[in-house]
């Protein structure tokens, strides 16, 4: 029915609208009201029917009967009537399950470890192994929607997640970044940097680039492959004999729905931050869990706070594609960033000039990653200590949701469990919790716009243990974000209480393996075209709408466009599909051409999702030199790392260019200039001397313009 029209229609304007330059441009408000879009887009957040809860490794490598620890799932009704039945089972623990009626709105807990089956001896909820198909995956449904959430907690050490559901419109997702956090300076084997994947539907590939060498030997880069079913999953972790492994940055894409889990086994935050000035081992390290919405789901715009403690706290932010601009407070923050790096910085109240409110921007086209990490608690013994909390972005407001704060008083204080809200400035005052009105008065203004232009506000307010309500009922369309967390005696959690999942993209550039070279005049030329390469990232099909190419260089102005026309004769993407589109010149070109292809497109489901940009750069073949031996590309990469003392810095270009080779700080400052000259194709080394520079982390780049190389290396600088 609905490829149908949207085929026919597509040939209609496609036939009298094609331009000169071969680039379809209409408005995708038309497209989408015709070729069937829903018109009203549907609700998806984190209240659903079906959830997958998986308790990675927290700290104790085997099960240890000595030790105090458990597993916590809590369920919330989010609906006004009617008794809510939820079913939790589990493929380890065959013909085992536990059945929890909920009243309207009612919220219970209950505790896996203390479950006969499922806690008895030998027997455990974690999943203890690393890169091995485990059944360890507890299956959450329910008769209604429900709000889901998991607490992994061993003595002096914890974390809580925010469970994220498989539904028609939810954000059960196939395209995943992970976020996590550095393996302790210590050799510590038990704490690892840590992920899971379990799948909600059998036959369920899940392909895995781990972005630091695992525990079973498997080097970052290498593309790991898993065949799951239903209620399977599979635990990564970084090589436990290795410090400052980290997986964040990981990839992760499947081809059915999944669930996703990042974080550590057990840390200190920052890292470091494990011994006092006497050389005294302090108890600060803690588990990290948190659910990993899907990249479709990524923001641009944030607001956060420091959870009021002076020593302030890690705020990370993750990127998902190349060329990342990143600010700060309305600053720009360092260099642009790489897709699947990371950036971190620690805030506290002292250095923000709002007080302990921190924003961060990126633009539609640079979806980011924003979490916070608590910071190790400042004394011994100490109120609190870290957790991994992922922050709600301001395109994902919501007005109603139905939360859950955790209700193990013996852990927790009582007096010690804290919400903050992000809003928008025209609600202050018009949001309720639990029927009460929170104060205009409660919250901080933010001087500048953020999303959509808009001003927002920022409060944390006290809140009791167990079930809540937050909503807006006076000024409907608007809309707020939630995080919780909450302090015990050196442990704590932290999570996003609720969320709105409404895709912002729906497809996403790949990188080509293949040059972008073009015939230089009167050259054969037998290697493939330039072309860029689309990847859906929904679990629905992708429909094209149009697409438009711009430059950044040009100088001849040549056209360049797509091969076939997007809308009309490529149409459609499905689910987890890569498309690779050529690109073509008007004339055989003589200079570098660059630009972007953007592309707008819809679903069924969703209609106002934004145009992605394709980066692509064109290149003269008798230019470019590139050889027909296909193992000649562009390499950077040095050894040792971490470095101490010195490093060899070792990269490969596939022709002359002029290249440059520069080490930037954390703050994105040249700390050295390594190269900057014109160099021949092939091998190069560079001895480099790391006096002078401080302990921490860097970005090695490597720029070779004319080729349209653009590579960075995480660099590590240790005393």
């Amino acid at each position: 029915m609905y490829k149908g029209k949207v085929l026919s229609f597509r040939q209609i304007v496609a036939s009298s609208m094609i331009l000169a330059t071969g680039v379809i441009s209409f408005s995708t408000t038309l497209m989408a009201q015709t070729c069937g879009g829903t018109g009203t887009p549907p609700i998806a957040t984190s209240q659903g029917q079906e959830f997958l809860l998986c308790f990675m490794q927290n700290e104790v490598p085997a099960y240890d009967e000595t030790s105090f620890r458990y597993q916590d799932i809590y369920v919330a009704s989010a609906v006004d009537t009617g008794i809510t039945q939820v079913t939790i089972t589990c493929k380890a623990f065959p013909g085992w399950r536990k059945d929890i009626f909920l009243a309207p709105r009612e919220a219970q807990s209950y505790r896996l470890s203390t479950d006969p089956v499922v806690g008895g001896p030998g027997k455990d909820a974690i999943m203890e192994d690393c890169g091995n198909i485990n059944k360890t995956v507890f299956r959450v449904v329910s008769t209604a929607p429900i709000a889901c959430y998991g607490m992994n907690n061993k003595q002096f050490t914890a974390d809580a997640f925010l469970a994220l559901p498989k539904t028609l419109t939810g954000p059960a997702g196939i395209e995943y970044r992970i976020m996590s956090f550095t393996n302790s300076t210590s050799i510590v084997p038990e704490m690892p940097s840590e992920f899971a994947v379990a799948a909600f539907d059998s036959n369920t590939t899940v392909k895995i680039v781990p972005s630091a060498r695992t525990c079973n030997g498997d080097d970052s880069g290498k593309t790991l492959t898993f065949i799951l079913n239903a209620g399977e999953g599979v635990q990564i972790q970084t090589d436990r004999f290795t410090p400052l492994l980290d997986m964040t940055g990981s990839d992760i894409h499947s081809d059915k729905p999944i669930a996703v889990y990042g974080g550590h086994a057990r840390t200190e935050v920052p890292l470091g931050y494990a011994f006092d000035d006497n050389g005294t081992e302090r108890t600060t390290r803690d588990h990290l869990c948190e659910a990993m919405p899907p990249y479709s789901t990524w923001g641009y715009s944030f607001v956060t706070k420091n959870f009021g403690r002076p020593v302030g706290d890690v705020l990370r932010v993750l990127a998902g594609v190349d060329g990342t601009v990143v600010k700060i407070n309305n600053q720009v923050w360092g260099i642009p960033m790489r897709a699947n790096t990371f950036r971190d910085t620690i805030i506290t109240p002292s250095i923000l000039p709002l007080g302990n409110i921190i924003t961060v921007e990126t633009d539609p086209n640079h979806l980011v990653l924003v979490g916070m990490i608590a910071h190790s608690a400042a004394d011994v013994p100490g109120t609190g200590d870290p957790f991994l909390t992922i922050v709600p972005s301001l395109n994902q407001l919501y007005s109603d949701f139905s939360y859950f704060i955790c209700n193990d008083s013996l852990q927790y204080s009582s007096t010690e469990q804290h919400l903050i809200i992000a809003a928008e400035a025209s609600i202050a005052g018009n949001i309720m919790v639990d029927s009460t009105l929170v104060p205009a008065s409660n919250f901080t203004s933010i001087p500048w716009p953020l999303f959509e232009g808009k001003h927002y506000v920022a409060a944390t307010i006290d809140q009791h243990m167990g079930t809540h309500r937050i909503v807006c009922p006076a000024i409907p369309g608007s809309g707020f974000t939630i995080l919780a967390y909450g302090w015990g005696h050196v442990i704590s959690y932290g999570y996003p209480a609720g969320l709105l999942l409404k895709p912002t993209n729906g497809i996403m550039p790949m990188k080509s393996e293949i040059p972008n070279v073009s015939p230089g005049p009167g050259a054969s030329w037998s290697a493939p075209p330039p072309s860029i390469i689309i990847r859906n990232i929904l679990t629905e099909p992708v429909y094209f709408d149009s697409a438009r190419i711009s430059y950044t260089q040009n100088k001849k102005n040549v056209n360049v466009r797509l091969k076939k026309d997007i809308a009309m004769q490529v149409g459609t993407i499905e689910s987890a599909e890569e498309k690779t589109l050529e690109l073509v010149t008007s004339e055989p070109i003589d200079d570098v051409i660059t630009g972007k292809v953007r592309v707008w497109y819809h679903s069924k489901l969703w209609v106002d999702m934004y145009p992605v940009d394709f980066p692509f750069v064109i290149t003269p073949a008798q230019n470019a030199g590139v050889s027909n031996d296909a193992s000649i590309v562009a390499v950077l990469e040095n050894f040792p790392n971490p470095a101490s003392g010195k490093t060899t810095v070792h990269f490969r270009i596939p022709s002359r260019a002029a290249v440059s080779v520069k080490i930037y700080d954390a703050l994105g400052r040249v700390a050295r200039t390594l190269m900057q000259t014109v160099v021949n194709s092939g091998d190069q080394n560079i001895q480099v001397s790391t006096k002078g520079m401080e302990p921490g982390e860097y970005t090695l780049e490597l720029l070779a313009p004319e080729l349209g190389i653009s590579e960075h290396r995480h660099l590590v600088v240790v005393e």
